[in-house]
């Protein structure tokens, strides 16, 4: 009996100490934790923020990133928690989730690196941006951590503050590269553009700008292909091929790309010289890209710069160049052979968009749901007017009897074409 109640009693204290220790392992961590993340969408953690008089933070983390795998042990330090979670409201959310693209764009943001740290008022406003980098120890990490926080709560130190610095001087380097990024993903691409300029002027020597930190800035905060730096980062690619690395084994093809999509969609894109987009197209060329893949992505921008500079024999032979290579389209067609017709500064262009609309027509397929009658009737309309244009009126009203005999049958308004037809008599 005494064997019996002796086993019990051991029974017990063993069931107590691991349910003690299961307690522990299980409830400990939390109390000692690192950040507290709290989960709901953009309006409710900022009502969150608000009720609890607190700043919010959000940090933006990208699946299989690596730099914000390093950042997120770091997160749960408990000094880390210690400094955050009195001061902030914080979540996490993941750069391609639905809370993600909420955020974006409700604050018209984008995300120029990973991770990111996003500080909001309690109105929900913008107010600071951090990219936390790694560092060589934790201890090291965890300052740059605070450091972050610590800025968002120093409102002179606050990237939304960095306008006011920017207009009093300020153009340190640190101060640039910060708020470039801020800039860009705030998407204040005029901004961008200032500070690339300031950038240009701060690193003038080749070895500066070849340098890590240079290219750097190049590849992530440069947004024009004029800009000094852009000059001699496509000038000197071999030079930056160093650069290409596991992680990304093509960043400097990418980094190239960028600052050409930025110029030929960014500021200057109403105002861009002919031979700059050539250049920028040769310049994708060498890069690796087949002719055939660079064409279509220039070609628009190409031809609008010869249409601003009244060269349209310029643009009349880009186009048929481009036929050459291209692998064409009804739609294709009968997109610029109206950009032709609006314009096109003198009447050069007509014999070859003769041309353009016979091997148009021939592309039109029924079988296609994009290839409408409507747009069929338009291209043949669209012949006729360049017909008026050079004073073949017999071809133009040929032409127009064609868009109308089309539109009839289509049962569509008939109005555009009987009107062009007049015009031709």
């Amino acid at each position: 009996m005494l064997t019996r109640i002796h086993f019990i009693i051991c029974s017990i204290l063993m069931k107590s100490t691991l349910f003690s220790l299961v307690f522990s392992l299980l409830f400990f961590p939390v109390l000692s934790q690192g950040i507290k993340f709290e989960e709901g969408n953009f309006q409710q953690l900022v009502n969150l923020a608000r009720q609890q008089n607190k700043l919010l933070m959000v940090e933006v983390y990208l699946n299989g990133c690596p730099h914000c795998a390093a950042l997120a042990p770091v997160l749960q330090e408990k000094k880390v928690g210690e400094f955050f979670n009195p001061a902030f409201v914080s979540s996490k959310i993941e750069a391609n989730s639905p809370i993600s693209k909420e955020l974006q764009l409700q604050k018209g943001i984008t995300y120029p690196e990973f991770p990111l740290l996003f500080f909001f008022d309690t109105n929900g406003q913008l107010i600071h941006q951090a990219a936390p980098a790694e560092r060589p120890n934790r201890a090291e990490f965890i300052t740059e951590v605070i450091k972050h926080g610590n800025e968002a709560l120093t409102p002179t130190l606050r990237t939304g503050n960095y306008a006011a610095r920017y207009a009093k001087g300020e153009r340190g380097l640190e101060f640039l590269v910060n708020y470039g990024k801020y800039a860009k993903a705030t998407k204040d691409i005029t901004r961008q553009s200032q500070i690339g300029n300031d950038f240009a002027k701060l690193l003038t020597k080749p070895a500066d700008m070849e340098s890590a930190n240079g290219f750097y800035i190049i590849s992530r905060l440069i947004n024009d292909f004029q800009n000094p730096l852009a000059k001699h980062f496509f000038a000197n690619l071999p030079k930056y091929q160093k650069y290409n690395n596991s992680e990304n084994p093509k960043a400097v093809k990418d980094a190239a790309e960028a600052i050409i999509y930025n110029t030929l969609y960014g500021p200057r894109t109403n105002s861009l010289k002919a031979s700059e987009v050539v250049a920028m197209r040769e310049a994708m060329i060498k890069l690796g890209n087949p002719a055939k893949v660079v064409a279509p992505r220039t070609l628009l921008k190409e031809l609008e710069a010869h249409f601003r500079e009244k060269n349209t024999p310029a643009a009349t032979a880009r186009f048929n160049e481009y036929r050459k290579i291209a692998t064409m389209d009804f739609l294709d067609y009968s997109y610029i052979v109206r950009l032709f017709n609006e314009k096109a500064t003198e009447n050069s262009y007509v014999p070859s968009l003769i041309l353009w609309v016979n091997d148009g027509a021939k592309l039109f397929k029924t079988s296609n749901t994009n290839h409408t009658k409507d747009k069929l009737a338009d291209l043949y309309n669209d012949l006729s007017k360049a017909y008026v244009k050079i004073g073949k009126k017999a071809e133009g009203k040929k032409a127009a009897q064609e868009a109308l005999t089309i539109a009839k049958a289509a049962k569509i308004d008939t109005k555009p074409y009987a009107d062009q037809l007049a015009k031709c008599n």
